[in-house]
């Protein structure tokens, strides 16, 4: 009988934005996991956070992918007048997997919203809009139509595991956020950031979370560098 391969859960949500009465998914997230060796698990937003419960004991790890706004009085901050499209029920079933998968010791991978959602369930704010609450700052939000192509450098930490993973010459990525780390959650260190010094990953190797500001599945088909984001999630779900 072959070794069973790692279940990696992720929660999908209604998106009325783009269409009523479906969950939606973007498939370069499942096809990531599935080419790193992973069985993706789609969990669907019930309006019930407790559900989390349920769903937990069905993972080997979890990856928070990007999306609306994160909620900010999730934080204790009412919205800017730029924050218009905010799912809670989405937020709070992932909050509640989050540390419920933490106190498994369980690999949690996040990306773009997921790193902002993992720096408010432990603690942390963030910049509700980056072009008004951050002057100065490079451009983050490229149209979503290129959604493979680098616009921005950064700065990986030495020693980080973001470099152990993706190598230490000089890295380009593709970004399109308006929303980022402001004060970082207690326990976390930061892995990579911007020229701007905006926050682009960080990690918590107590524990075992990792996460990048930027969209690493929309890359992984032309630039197999960042295929060891989601093979790193994989193999420690396999533990």
């Amino acid at each position: 009988m072959s070794k069973k391969k790692p279940a990696i859960g992720m929660v999908i949500g209604p998106s009325p934005a783009l269409m009523t009465g479906k969950h939606i998914v973007n498939t370069p997230y499942i096809q990531a996991i599935v080419h790193a060796g992973g069985t993706p698990l789609l969990l669907p937003v019930t309006g019930d956070p407790a559900t989390a419960n349920e769903y937990i004991d069905l993972l080997d790890g979890l990856l928070i992918p990007g999306g609306a706004d994160v909620t900010p009085t999730l934080y204790g901050e009412d919205s800017v007048p730029q924050v218009t499209y905010m799912l809670e029920d989405q937020d709070r079933l992932e909050l509640a997997l989050i540390h419920l998968a933490s106190e498994r010791q369980m690999p949690i991978f996040g990306i773009c919203r997921g790193i902002q959602l993992l720096n408010v369930a432990f603690g942390g704010t963030l910049y509700q809009d980056i072009p008004s609450q951050c002057p100065g700052c490079i451009g983050h939000s490229q149209d979503v139509s290129t959604r493979s192509q680098m616009t921005h450098r950064v700065q990986l930490v030495p020693g980080s595991l973001m470099e152990q993973l993706l190598g230490a010459e000089p890295l380009f990525v593709n970004s399109y956020h308006h929303q980022a780390i402001k004060e970082l959650a207690p326990g976390f260190s930061v892995s990579a950031c911007a020229a701007d010094g905006v926050v682009e990953a960080f990690e918590n190797e107590a524990r075992h979370i990792y996460a990048v500001q930027w969209h690493p599945e929309e890359l992984v088909d032309r630039y197999d560098r960042f295929r060891p984001l989601f093979r790193h999630l994989v193999e420690e779900a396999g533990k």
